[in-house]
């Protein structure tokens, strides 16, 4: 296996890994467009990384983080915003509240928690239906944990979600994650951020 920067040409693939993990959740549901638009932007954006775990040249799973949280969603959308128009102005003819959830859920946060968001940030890591359970995820993640500490990166967070996902909490709680708060994302769904001290 070989873990590296995913290019251009393959985010159709990591699109299919994608939707193939992810398949009743939110970002799953803006629509091919959206997440390509998305995951390119993760790709070229120089506070960010995205790459993938590669089993004879066929993609089994990715994950993408930025180096610094805070506001880098918003900086991303800003330097991609032609991009994001076209995807968004489709979104707002088809799915109106979709576009109104993704605003909302720009930031996730506890308003009566003090997060400065000065940590790097999983954004998404997502592995094949068909390579889970080969510790292709706990490889993505040590690679990556790797890649942040080069960066100079001290801690790396995520959201998960709080409900019905014992496994995926095991699994990062395994891996040295610790649960830092939890909060609601727009509309009504209860999650928490997690962190972990990367040296």
């Amino acid at each position: 296996m070989i873990i590296r920067k995913i290019l251009k040409q393959e985010l159709e693939a990591v699109i299919e890994v994608h939707k193939n993990s992810f398949k009743d959740f939110f970002l799953t549901n803006l629509g091919t467009d959206f997440l390509l638009v998305y995951y390119d932007s993760i790709r070229k954006d120089k506070n960010a990384i995205l790459v993938g775990i590669y089993e004879d040249g066929i993609l089994s799973g990715f994950c993408a983080a930025c180096f610094i949280s805070k506001g880098f969603n918003t900086n991303l959308i800003k330097k991609n915003i032609f991009q994001f128009l076209m995807v968004c102005i489709k979104l707002l003819l088809i799915s109106p509240t979709s576009l109104v959830r993704l605003i909302k859920n720009l930031s996730k946060s506890n308003p009566n928690i003090e997060d400065k968001a000065e940590y790097a940030e999983l954004l998404s890591i997502g592995v094949s239906k068909d390579k889970q359970g080969k510790g292709i995820g706990k490889k993505l993640l040590k690679q990556l944990e790797i890649e942040l500490n080069l960066k100079g990166c001290l801690n790396l967070s995520l959201t998960t979600d709080f409900n019905n996902n014992d496994n995926v909490i095991d699994f990062y709680r395994k891996m040295g994650y610790e649960i830092y708060y939890e909060f609601i994302a727009y509309p009504n769904r209860k999650m928490y951020r997690m962190i972990k001290k990367l040296n």
